[in-house]
């Protein structure tokens, strides 16, 4: 038998392509779960954001001048003018480095001790945040164990000095009652009492141990963790916890962060680091001012001999030639020779500068090029207007500009020493100090609203990612026209998931004697109405057989196999049919709890010759409907249904009846199943709707097969119209029920 899926016709053609309703389905499906991993994300992020320890954060600000001295210059160019000390830019980024630096860093780890980890020993977790929320002390311990303490308790170390070997290794502090502590650790073979305020020495398996607690805020048995780091990690901790950038482009204010868990300890170790670094540039100031006033100092006896014996030379020339003073002609030339040199020198000084960093070809060498040239010719014409000059007063304009250059040499050198001595003494910096660091009141980690934020869309990605991935892996076949295709069987009915089922469901656990099928109680419901599309395509099915046995079959258990038959045996009956319902799951079938009738002989009685089936069979539970129940569970079902017994009764049921709807138990559960079904004539296979797999169909099939049997066809059950699936609704248009059949719409 062959047949056409009447529960499909005139329905739209499947459309292969990328569907959004396919995921509006997952999303709806796996709601609960979804929220679940959301609201536990959401909660392990609130647990974090309250529990983990605060960070707090610091900052200073420091202004560097456009005219900081980077270096020593030229002992030439201190000579003609002291200014070129202070002349030169200082770069932004060489600042940082500076800040950064060892010497900066070195004496901060030095002055604050950071080398020293003194706190107190808290229990994880849960003793921070109760230490964060109280101001009161609290008995040390956890019900007297561990010495944790809960309060403002803190301790204060003033030195700590351990063997090389030792350091980075945890020791413990306990204070004790009458200003005394107890000492435990590495290399102490006892623990060792010392006094606060004392500097104590105790021995240890590696060398002496110094250490001296300068104060304890706690109460007798608190324990507090000590640990004396390297210089050199603690310098690399800093350097590393630094933030140091440039406020602004080319501002040349810096801006300096650090984060950590004590506010006061970041406040100090910033303003401290800023007060060294500008207390460093105000001495490396004042030492190059040092070395440049001390240069000049030499220089200045030498210079003021040659200018004498420039001025004699000059004099003596002049009078032993009888001349006079210089013409205006001589003089001017004078000016301009002087002049030129001066401005020859500045602009190869310049070109020295420029080819440090710039090639030959490059457009400014080659314009500095060209100003010298251009110089050098300017001073050759000037040599030519002195030789047109007689011999005498050329060799007196001569001695003339060694005279001038001289002294204004060594007033320069004066002048310079002057400057030199000024500088020295105000001994300013170059940089300044624009904010200090305050001790921050809030924290900057965590931020409790961006944890949650990102907690709560983390949740909800893996959420959806899981609700993806489990659909993925798990889901059984949602669309009918999918589950003809890999199944090869035609699916003759499709019924929804109904709302007064489960009323009843509930019902069957508290009331005795009511009948609870749901075509007797709610005729007009959608599943039952899917089920009426079913009786007429079995009846159409089964037309012109012999043999009157239909059986539901199904991969699993919990698919509404026994639903289906209650059901779909009311309606056979209701139709004029004569139908005995036989529940052939001898193993847990409760077909009675449909049709309201207590636990009593059945099937099992039957086979196994304790009852007959005149007997055993409830007679008219509904009108034309009879019902053999399972009987009592019996220790060996599947040996039972192999008797010749088993089949003698269905045969003589089917000689009884119009119809013997034989509800079977699950195929891939137990064997029963496939003993029974040579018994059928037609084998209806049940699947739930997303939950029953293509492959646990085929298999079923298959295992039929090995005993000759033929299933007819697929009854999808549980389709849920009214929870989510949109796509299967939007393209099976929901099927119309609710919309057709409603008591709403009966009204």
């Amino acid at each position: 038998m062959k047949h056409k899926n009447l529960a499909l016709e005139g329905l739209s053609e499947r459309n292969d392509e990328f569907d959004p309703g396919s995921i509006i389905d997952t999303l709806i499906n796996h709601r609960v779960m979804i929220a679940a991993i959301t609201a536990a994300f959401i909660l392990m992020g609130a647990l974090y954001a309250f529990c983990a320890t605060p960070i707090y954060r610091a900052s200073i600000s420091i202004r560097v001048e456009d005219n900081a001295p980077t270096a020593l210059p030229d002992s030439k160019d201190l000579v003609r003018n002291a200014s070129s000390l202070f002349q030169e830019k200082s770069s932004a980024e060489g600042e940082m480095q500076i800040l950064r630096s060892k010497a900066i860093a070195m004496q901060t780890v030095d002055y604050l001790k950071l080398y020293i980890e003194a706190e107190p020993k808290r229990l994880p977790v849960l003793g921070g945040l109760i230490a964060r929320h109280t101001d009161t002390r609290m008995t040390p311990g956890l019900f007297g164990w561990g010495g944790f303490v809960w309060g403002d308790e803190s301790i204060s170390v003033a030195t700590f000095e351990v063997p090389r070997k030792q350091e980075g290794n945890a020791y413990t502090v306990t204070a004790l009652s009458g200003g005394q502590y107890q000492l435990r650790g590495p290399g102490l073979e006892q623990p060792v009492t010392g006094r606060v305020g004392v500097d104590e020495q105790f021995e240890s398996s590696h060398g002496p141990i110094n250490l001296l607690v300068s104060k304890i805020d706690g109460e007798s048995g608190a324990v507090f963790n000590l640990t004396r780091h390297s210089r050199q990690e603690a310098l690399e901790q800093l350097q590393k916890g630094l933030q140091i950038d440039e406020q602004g482009n080319k501002s040349n204010v810096l801006g300096v962060l650090l984060e950590g868990r004590d506010p006061v300890l970041v406040t100090n170790i910033l303003n401290d680091i800023g007060a060294v670094y500008v207390r460093q540039n105000v001495n490396q100031k004042g030492a190059n001012a040092e070395k440049s006033l001390n240069y000049l100092e030499q220089q200045l006896p030498g210079a003021k001999r040659q200018m004498e014996q420039a001025e004699e030379a000059y004099n003596t020339y002049r009078n032993s030639h009888g001349l006079l003073d210089a013409d205006e002609e001589s003089r001017l030339i004078l000016r301009q020779a002087t002049e030129a040199d001066s401005r020859l020198y500045d602009l190869k000084r310049q070109r020295q500068d420029l080819t440090a960093h710039l090639t030959a070809e490059h457009p400014s060498v080659v314009a500095i090029d060209q100003q010298i040239a251009s110089t050098n010719k300017y001073v050759e014409s000037l040599a030519s207007r002195v030789k047109a000059m007689p011999t005498a007063e050329q060799g007196a304009l001569r001695l003339m500009r060694d005279m001038r250059m001289s002294s204004d040499m060594y007033a320069a050198l004066r002048s310079n020493i002057d400057t030199l001595r000024l500088v020295k003494a105000g001994q300013s910096a170059s940089v300044q100090l624009l904010d200090t660091a305050d001790v921050p009141e809030r924290p900057v980690k965590p931020a409790k609203a961006l944890v949650l934020l990102i907690a709560a869309v983390l949740g909800l990605f893996i959420g959806i990612g899981l609700a993806f991935l489990r659909d993925f892996l798990f889901k059984g076949v949602a669309d009918p026209e999918e589950l003809e295709s890999r199944t090869g069987l035609s699916v003759y009915a499709t019924i929804p998931v109904s709302d007064q089922q489960f009323q009843l469901t509930r019902k069957m656990s508290t009331t005795g004697e009511e009948k609870l099928a749901l075509a007797f109680q709610y005729p007009m419901d959608p599943a039952v109405e899917a089920l009426r599309t079913m009786r007429a395509s079995l009846q159409y099915a089964m037309n012109g057989d012999r043999n009157n046995v239909v059986m539901l079959a199904g991969p699993l258990p919990g698919i509404g196999k026994s639903f289906l038959s209650a059901n779909l045996g009311t309606l056979l009956a209701a139709g004029g049919k004569r139908v005995l319902l036989v529940d052939g799951d001898l193993r847990r079938g409760h077909l009675n709890q449909y049709f309201g009738l207590p636990r009593a002989a059945g099937l099992a009685d039957v086979i196994a010759g304790t009852g007959s089936l005149e007997d055993t069979v409830h007679k008219e539970v509904l009108p034309n409907l009879d019902v053999l129940q399972c009987g009592e569970y019996p220790h060996d079902p599947a040996e039972l249904l192999l008797s010749s017994n088993f089949r003698a009764t269905i045969r003589a049921a089917s000689e009884r009846y119009d119809i013997v709807l034989l509800d079977a138990p699950a195929i891939l559960a137990v064997s029963d199943t496939v003993t029974m079904a040579p018994v059928a004539d037609s084998i209806f296979m049940v699947a739930r709707f997303a939950d029953t797999r293509a492959g646990e169909i085929s298999e079923s099939v298959k295992r039929l097969a090995q005993t000759g049997s033929k299933v007819e066809g697929i009854l999808l059950n549980g389709f849920k119209v009214s929870r989510g699936n949109y796509a299967q609704s939007r393209r099976y248009g929901g099927y119309a029920y609710d919309a057709y059949y409603s008591d709403s719409a009966m009204k």
